[in-house]
């Protein structure tokens, strides 16, 4: 059964890529998984969830679920991304017009190491916002009533769903929007935090686990 399950992805794998080659050429390649260890799990829509294994490679509508006690570290060039326990996170079945990359992140924590570019390449999107960049290190975090976008290296362009407010966050500093009480983002952490530009509110994609 489980030969027979294998095999079924690697056939959805190969259809997936053929579908999808735009994307993966825009990107520059695939997410492969290069540690994995504790409760790990991957899906894809109607395909049944199974254990992943190191050096799996994920396509477009993959979603990697960490147990209590699960880590994965995806890999793609000079690109990673650490998903620590208790998480939810995807790909997109479909690319986003004037993005490479977008990474849909349900619940949970995700550091990500972005390779720079000169444009704007690079969107994770939650329940509650959507953080872009250029290239940079930040982590984001989904929890039961906020999300929360700590920049530890360069510059990332935060967005808030609800109200459409924008903010420019600096290596040292975070963003945070809020399930409830008051809403748009609220900016905190070290040196001179940049305004808060209006913006048009925008339905999210994602909704919370």
């Amino acid at each position: 059964m489980r030969t027979a399950h294998r095999y079924l992805r690697a056939l959805a794998t190969v259809v997936a890529v053929a579908v999808t080659s735009p994307l993966f050429a825009a990107d520059g390649g695939t997410w492969s998984v290069s540690k994995s260890s504790g409760e790990v799990w991957i899906s894809n829509g109607d395909v049944q969830q199974a254990s992943l294994k190191p050096e799996d490679n994920l396509m477009p509508g993959d979603t990697i679920r960490t147990g209590r006690n699960g880590r994965v570290l995806l890999v793609r060039g000079e690109e990673s991304i650490m998903i620590a326990p208790n998480s939810v996170v995807g790909l997109p079945t479909e690319s986003k017009e004037g993005l490479a990359t977008t990474i849909v992140q349900k619940a949970g924590s995700i550091l990500l190491e972005v390779e720079k570019k000169n444009v704007k390449h690079f969107e994770v999107e939650t329940p509650y916002l959507a953080a872009v960049v250029k290239g940079t290190q930040f982590r984001v975090s989904v929890n039961a009533g906020s999300t929360s976008v700590d920049v530890l290296r360069g510059q990332v362009e935060v967005s808030d769903f609800k109200t459409g407010q924008i903010a420019q966050v600096v290596a040292g500093q975070k963003a945070t929007a809020f399930e409830h009480g008051k809403a748009g983002l609220s900016l905190s952490g070290t040196g001179t935090v940049n305004p808060i530009e209006p913006g048009k509110p925008r339905p999210p994609s994602v909704g919370r686990v």
